[in-house]
């Protein structure tokens, strides 16, 4: 093979393809050659059969005559000279005239292939006006000329168009080596020296200017053998890179590689899984034969499923004792033909340890949580019995302000009163003595009367309004002090409040302002905790806001939202900064420390919004522009709270 591809290269008739391409044109031109001879041989063989028919036409037609005469005078010499000149005639080679008395004839008779014609002489009697046949002459032709002629022709015809058919093959063979055996044969050679790991330049194929066309077919051919060529390289660059990428990673990498045939035979292991197992690859041993794996049962059924499986954790014993082992796998199919697994094993001995060392970590963890748990329980019951008599301390801290505050309040009208009851009893001695001693005039007596009466009207006023300020004070402070749920009316409630919250609010002054757009509010709730929460906000204001305000005021605005009340309490005092927002709820969180503050108000006030009234509360402020309190609580509460809202 090799040394036909040498002499292909080196000589155009050593290419097969150009022989049978000139084959074939030889056989189709000869073919054509053949035919278009015979062809012409024939046309010509019609044609000089039709030249000797048309001499022996004018032998009996034009000639006859002269003939017909010398016969019927019987003027033989006459008539064989004349013989002897049509004899001459081209295409005549005998002729015989046979009548009754006699036989003439001229030329040589034809040995082969004779074309003969056999006419009657007719002579016609000009005073009878009648034919008479007096004789015949016989015409022969010699066809064996013909013959010769039209086979030497043949020959001459065949051997010009197979020289020419024969010289013209050749060059075509010659243009057809040059224009395209050598550029194959230069892609070939191209295609034999690729090496992808030492690519060469380029293919650049010879162009003959004169032969071939620029951009033909074969250029286009020697482009894509480059191209391919090209791209060639670069998959086996890639592959190249892949392959030391992953014997890489298959170095550096704690998985072991392994791969079994359709016998479940292993015929690729990585190098740590050999090392460390002593794996013979050689001797193709299967999983049953390693004796670590010999007792792994569910690695043994999982490979004889011949289906795909994981996290197939394995317990194997070497010298350096216990290892375990994660292994997974793909089971290879081709046409639905299992062909054996391609799996990894991961050693997860740390892992295992590990996870060993976790577990009794744990129960050890587990235990001491438990133990912690139960202090934390204690602390946090006693916190949380801490925390409620903290509570029920502010609550009743605030109730012994209320008192020292409504005590000095009812202190000014009963002073009053006892005043005037002083002057209507001296009055009352003044008339019954000028009445015994008769000195009573009607002046005297009207003018007495007169301060008795008025008098008595400002004991009664003062009277009053001390039993008022008793009354409100009481149901305040039964309220706040119990938390008894009934149904009540929530303005009047907060006016008996706002009177007994007086003595706090006129040391500033400021007089809270109750306002409800839709008049009386009903609810069903816990009126002392709602008392609770107002009297400490206002009182949170007392003692905080005000500083440097000299009108203060504090608006509360009441509304009903479908079954929701929403309290709305708003001071225009000095405010708190956005970056203590978040504190102001926190336990024991003041601003007056050591100033008589205990920092339980306003954590006092959420917890009794969240966990006693179900509702929520929200807080706004700003430096200078006081405090906004939104409280929205249900309006009749429901007997199961959710504290889920707490704190």
């Amino acid at each position: 093979m090799t040394q036909q591809y040498t002499d292909a290269v080196s000589n155009p008739f050593s290419s097969r393809i150009g022989r049978r391409i000139i084959i074939i044109m030889v056989i189709l031109s000869g073919i054509l050659t053949l035919t278009t001879t015979l062809l012409q041989i024939y046309w010509d063989y019609r044609q000089e059969i039709n030249d000797i028919n048309q001499k022996h036409y004018e032998v009996e037609n034009v000639h006859s005559e002269l003939l017909v005469s010398s016969l019927w005078s019987y003027d033989l010499a006459l008539l064989q000279q004349h013989l002897d000149l049509l004899v001459n005639l081209p295409k005549i080679q005998y002729l015989e005239i046979q009548s009754v008395q006699t036989v003439l004839s001229a030329g040589e008779k034809v040995e082969n292939y004779p074309i003969t014609d056999t006419y009657p002489l007719v002579y016609f009697n000009l005073p009878d006006q009648s034919f008479e046949t007096i004789g015949t002459i016989y015409v022969e032709s010699n066809a064996e000329e013909i013959y010769t002629a039209l086979f030497q022709q043949f020959l001459t015809t065949l051997a010009i168009n197979a020289f020419k058919t024969l010289f013209v093959c050749g060059i075509l063979l010659i243009v057809f080596h040059s224009s395209i055996n050598q550029r194959i044969f230069q892609i070939v050679e191209y295609l034999r020296r690729y090496n992808p790991r030492h690519p060469d330049l380029p293919l650049q194929l010879n162009n003959h200017k004169w032969v071939m066309e620029k951009n033909d077919e074969l250029d286009l051919l020697g482009y894509e053998a480059n191209r391919i060529t090209a791209n060639i390289t670069k998959l086996y660059q890639n592959i190249q890179q892949e392959k030391e990428r992953l014997a890489d990673f298959t170095q550096v990498s704690s998985d072991w590689l392994w791969e079994t045939n359709q016998q479940g035979e292993l015929i690729y292991c990585s190098e740590s899984m050999i090392n460390t197992l002593r794996i013979d690859l050689e001797q193709k041993p299967t999983f049953n034969d390693i004796d670590c794996f010999s007792k792994t049962n569910d690695l043994l059924i999982a490979l004889e499923q011949q289906r795909n499986f994981n996290h197939c954790e394995v317990t194997i014993e070497q010298a350096s004792g216990k290892q375990y082992l994660m292994l997974q796998a793909i089971a290879r199919y081709k046409d639905e033909i299992f062909i054996g697994f391609r799996g990894t094993a991961l050693n997860i001995s740390s892992l295992k340890n590990t996870q060993l060392q976790l577990h009794e970590l744990n129960e050890s963890l587990e235990q001491q949580v438990a133990i912690r748990t139960h202090d934390l329980e204690l602390s946090m019951a006693q916190l949380k019995a801490t925390q409620k008599q903290l509570i029920e301390a502010e609550k009743l801290s605030a109730l012994g302000g209320l008192v020292a505050g409504v005590a000095h309040e009812v202190n000014t009208p009963l002073g009053i009163s006892v005043t005037a009851a002083s002057i209507i009893n001296e009055t009352a001695i003044a008339l019954n003595q000028a009445f015994s001693n008769q000195t009573l005039t009607s002046t005297e007596f009207s003018e007495l009367m007169q301060r008795m009466t008025s008098s008595g009207k400002m004991l009664e006023n003062n009277l009053n309004r001390a039993a008022k300020l008793i009354r409100d004070f009481k149901q305040t402070a039964v309220d706040q002090v119990s938390e008894s749920r009934c149904e009540f009316e929530l303005v009047q409630t907060l006016d008996a409040l706002m009177a007994s919250l007086h003595s706090e609010t006129k040391k500033i002054p400021v007089e809270p302002e109750i306002i409800s757009p839709s008049g009386p509010i009903k609810m069903n709730s816990l009126p002392g905790v709602i008392t609770q929460i107002v009297t400490n906000l206002v009182l949170n204001s007392v003692n905080h806001a005000f500083e440097q305000q000299p009108n203060a005021k504090i608006s509360i605005q009441l509304s009903e939202i479908e079954d929701s009340v929403l309290i709305e309490y708003q001071d225009n005092g000095c405010g708190v900064a956005p970056h203590l927002h978040h504190k102001i709820f926190e336990p024991f969180y003041t601003s007056k420390r050591g100033y008589g503050g205990s920092g339980l108000g306003l954590n006092l006030v959420f917890n009794l919004v969240k966990q006693k009234l179900n509702g929520d509360l929200k807080f706004e402020s700003e430096i200078n522009h006081g405090v906004k309190f939104i409280i929205r609580i249900p309006k009749k509460l429901p007997l199961i709270i959710d504290n889920g809202k707490n704190q």
